[in-house]
């Protein structure tokens, strides 16, 4: 029971594949189909060196040295907030969270304060600063591929959306973070290991250029071979292996919801004017997450930009509107965050939407 209550997500998604599976029956080959194997592997080699971060203790130490630098709340979200907005843009939403979530889950080993709002808030923010360009997340890579404008177009064209929920983000700092003095502790931090620290930096160096040329499954292989041979085997020990296989179980149940016949039927009876369009993008990126969303949509509709629009402002919201969520979430081991999460990210996305609703009603010409 204590795997169940600790793991819930993951039973939930595999009791949706039964339910699902006994409608549909699909073989082997078709299950295969249904996951995304290149995203399984990149999260699994972040995840790997995620974890091997955490065991050089290197973040503890770096936190132990910097924290007298924040004096209250606000400037300590204040700081990671806006990093982790500005880093999403470069290195996607799930790669920020690797680096940012463990660095400040450190901090929480040096002050008394509660730590779970920022790491919600980290969540948040990634899915804002990501939206902004073709390389931010997976989604905007996969709709990029199918439009023809440049890069800066397109950033142009998403900054419609990232800037007003950019100040709406600001916004809420200022409200929900206050000028709450940071109660250090002093709190022994062990001995960092500086060789596995700069060796994982070196293997998420790699990572990130296997991800610009296609070749993780190879920097994966590089990666579990260097922790395996080089006696870092606890990197496998203190592995995450039930996020990874939530992932792939989530990704099974929507690739099988999405072929379901009634649901074909509903999409095809619709017409993809661009309201429909961007509403659609919204309510199923709220079901079964904005990248499977995103490919779902664009097999009824060629407005990809819309597409983009709606699957990005979802991806707060609900926790399955991103994945990021999920990883996020993650890291915090605690049941009580999922719904802590949604006091924040529910109100953050109703109101992005309206704003930018209103946008796009008077401002037609900025979209279009």
């Amino acid at each position: 029971m204590s795997l169940i209550k600790k793991e819930w997500l993951f039973f939930i998604f595999l009791f949706f594949f039964f339910i699902l599976f006994f409608i549909q029956k699909p073989s082997l080959m078709q299950i295969n189909s249904y996951v995304d194997w290149k995203t399984i592997r990149a999260l699994s080699a972040l995840l790997l060196i995620a974890t091997a971060f955490k065991l050089s203790n290197f973040f503890d130490v770096f936190a132990a040295k910097t924290v007298t630098h924040f004096k209250t709340e606000r400037a300590l979200a204040f700081a990671f907030i806006l990093l982790s907005t500005f880093l999403s843009m470069f290195l996607t939403n799930d790669i920020t969270l690797f680096v940012i979530v463990p660095l400040t889950l450190a901090f929480s080993t040096q002050i008394k304060n509660d730590l779970t709002k920022l790491v919600i808030f980290e969540a948040i923010a990634v899915n804002v600063g990501s939206e902004l360009t073709p390389f931010g997340n997976p989604q905007n890579i996969f709709l990029f591929r199918q439009m023809d404008i440049s890069v800066i177009d397109f950033i142009e064209k998403m900054s419609v959306i990232f800037i007003p929920q950019f100040i709406l983000l600001i916004i809420f700092i200022l409200i929900f973070f206050p000028k709450k003095n940071l109660q250090i502790q002093t709190s022994k931090t062990g001995k960092k290991d500086r060789f596995l620290f700069m060796s994982s930096v070196v293997l998420f160096i790699i990572f990130i250029f296997s991800i610009e040329y296609s070749t993780v499954r190879y920097a994966l292989l590089i990666i579990v071979g260097y922790y395996l041979f080089t006696g870092y085997k606890n990197v496998f020990l203190r592995f995450d292996y039930f996020l990874i296989l939530t992932f792939i179980i989530m990704f099974v149940d929507f690739g099988m919801l999405s072929r379901l016949e009634c649901v074909k039927n509903f999409m095809n009876s619709i017409q993809m004017d661009f309201y429909n369009v961007f509403n659609i993008s919204i309510i199923l990126s709220q079901i079964m997450s904005n990248v499977p969303a995103a490919i779902f949509m664009s097999n009824f509709s060629n407005d990809y930009l819309t597409i983009a629009y709606g699957t990005n402002i979802a991806g707060n919201g609900l926790l399955i509107g991103s994945l990021a969520n999920v990883i996020a979430l993650r890291f915090l081991k605690n049941p009580k965050a999922y719904v802590d999460f949604h006091k924040y990210s529910v109100p953050f996305f109703i109101l992005s939407y309206l704003i930018i609703l209103v946008i796009f009603y008077k401002f037609t010409r900025l979209v279009l």
